[in-house]
């Protein structure tokens, strides 16, 4: 990839600390944090918006002052086992090449860990605790909301630095710098309104700018006409109903351009959603090639390859368009059936529990190993006897009784 190819938020990310907009009272704190030989605190915690500098900022001073950065994102490695095989050796040890001149060894940096949630995080939280009690190295996180109960134990052990939204003036200087290079004869008026647009989210801003102006590289306020706000109370239902009835890759890849729904639950729906969208076999099996691509391309994105944005639209629209006078209006599955899933069997996952959680009181086990190694004679012998004393030796509710008897598979 040449680059030319490059996403200008890619071809432009800032390279020094100076460069990054706005902002400028947080960049100062972390970079006395990041400086500082006697830091109150091993931790500090990044947190505000997306879009606003945070990880620029993380690896444009890691460039200026030495470190090698080792960069994990809390939201896909969420277990403690996973977190620990790749944070543990990071911060162990100083760097053999901290020794050499003009290196300052290892910076672990933790992106979106306000991503951690559900039960298949337990220990995820206490490990990054852990680890930044025993880091002989900084380390650095990242969130958009850090008012999260779960992240408690990381503010007690962080310094906090928090990030604005950038502003509309800084945001057009950038804008008019990058047109500069980019020899665009753009309206100030059009800049203006992406500006605008971008509700302080440099990032957003400037793919605008290069959706909008890199064909015949003129940018007039006419053509920020298609510019919709981006309006976080959009529903998955309405994104999808425009999906699907679009009637070009062009017209599906400025809706993805311009909506704010999660990318991966969006991934999902559309997925969920192919087989009532096309019920040819052959147009179902070329969608869900489409599909897979764009799945593919957005593992490699993680949170730093944006580079690779525009194929994962490219293949999502391809999924959209492979027969668009075929479409008919249908009943869309939504929230994505793995969600829904884990919605409706969130009571009888509690029942099972609690059900567990009795006969670990009684047989002095674990509630995992009551699940697997008690609960399967428990079920027949309450078949068997519809009840009876193992019940009340238990203490099981009759609806428990009957959960039990009922039961299928778990």
């Amino acid at each position: 990839m040449t680059r030319n190819d490059l996403l200008w938020v890619e071809k432009y990310r800032p390279k020094k600390i100076e460069d990054i907009v706005g902002n400028e009272e947080a960049k100062a704190s972390f970079v006395e944090w990041l400086k500082s030989k006697r830091r109150t605190k091993k931790a500090i915690l990044l947190y505000g918006p997306p879009g606003v500098g945070k990880t620029a900022l993380v690896n444009a001073a890691a460039k200026e002052f030495g470190f090698t950065v080792i960069e994990m994102n809390a939201s896909d490695t969420r277990s403690e086992k996973a977190i620990n095989e790749v944070a543990k050796p990071a911060t162990a040890y100083i760097a053999l090449d901290s020794f050499s001149v003009g290196s300052k060894g290892n910076l672990l940096f933790l992106d979106e860990v306000d991503g951690i949630a559900g039960n298949e995080d337990r220990g995820g939280v206490g490990a990054i605790v852990k680890i930044v009690e025993q880091s002989r190295v900084p380390v650095i996180m990242a969130a958009n909301d850090p008012d999260l109960d779960k992240l408690r134990p990381l503010k007690k052990v962080s310094m906090l630095v928090r990030f604005q939204q950038v502003r509309i003036p800084r945001i057009i200087v950038l804008l008019q710098k990058i047109c500069l290079l980019e020899r665009v004869k753009a309206e100030f008026e059009a800049l203006e309104r992406i500006a605008q647009n971008s509700r302080g989210d440099v990032r957003s801003a400037i793919n605008d700018l290069q959706s909008l102006s890199e064909e015949d590289h003129v940018l007039t306020l006419q053509d920020t006409v298609m510019l919709s706000s981006r309006n976080k109370d959009v529903t998955m239902d309405e994104t999808l109903r425009a999906f699907f009835s679009a009637k070009s890759i062009e017209e599906v890849s400025t809706l993805l351009r311009y909506s704010s729904v999660d990318y991966d639950d969006f991934l999902l729906s559309v997925s969920d959603n192919l087989p009532k969208r096309y019920t040819d076999p052959d147009e179902l099996a070329t969608a869900y090639n489409f599909v897979s691509q764009a799945d593919v391309f957005r593992g490699r994105i993680g949170t730093e390859n944006w580079h690779l944005l525009k194929y994962f639209f490219n293949s999502l629209a391809e999924a959209a368009a492979v027969a668009p006078e075929s479409y008919k209006p249908f009943q869309f599955i939504s929230p994505p059936i793995r969600i829904i899933t884990l919605f409706w069997t969130k009571g009888k996952r509690t029942t099972l529990n609690n059900i567990c959680a009795k006969i670990g009181a009684q047989c002095h086990v674990s509630i995992e190993i009551a699940k697997h190694s008690f609960i399967p004679y428990v079920k027949s012998i309450l078949q068997k006897q519809k009840g009876g004393p193992i019940a009340s030796w238990l203490k099981l509710t009759p609806e428990e009784v009957d959960f039990l008897i009922k039961m299928g598979r778990f």
